[in-house]
């Protein structure tokens, strides 16, 4: 990684590179199965939820006190959003009627515990 980076140029994040590859995996894969738009929702679902889940290991790996200082921090919430609604867009599609209630689900927890910890102050900042 570090060679990678050294080419690239100094601004270069890990987490760059790690979307780049992980974008083009699953292009690929969208690509090859020909299944037109409904498989590239998919794709735009799958990847969100990555970008979501990789801002949310960066947090988890540092002490508490160090978490506010995680420059992509701020992107934490807004991919949770976005990658919920895509799948819901991608579940309706299929008639996933499950997997869509699973998805009202995860959009309303997160509404919830942002109303809760307003409720229920914390030391943790509210994003």
């Amino acid at each position: 990684m570090s060679w990678l980076k050294k080419r690239l140029g100094p601004k270069v994040r890990t987490w760059h590179v790690e979307a780049v590859f992980v974008a083009a995996a699953l292009s690929l894969v969208a690509y090859l199965s020909g299944k037109g738009p409904i498989e590239w929702i998919g794709t735009a679902a799958v990847f969100t939820t990555w970008l979501h889940a990789s801002v949310a290991d960066r947090l988890a790996e540092g002490p508490a006190a160090e978490r506010s200082g995680v420059e992509c921090a701020w992107k934490l919430v807004p991919y949770y959003y976005t990658k919920e609604i895509l799948w819901c867009v991608y579940f309706t599609w299929l008639g996933a009627w499950s997997a869509l209630a699973g998805c009202a689900l995860f959009i309303g927890y997160g509404l919830w515990r942002k109303a809760w910890r307003r409720y229920q102050a914390t030391s943790a900042p509210v994003p």
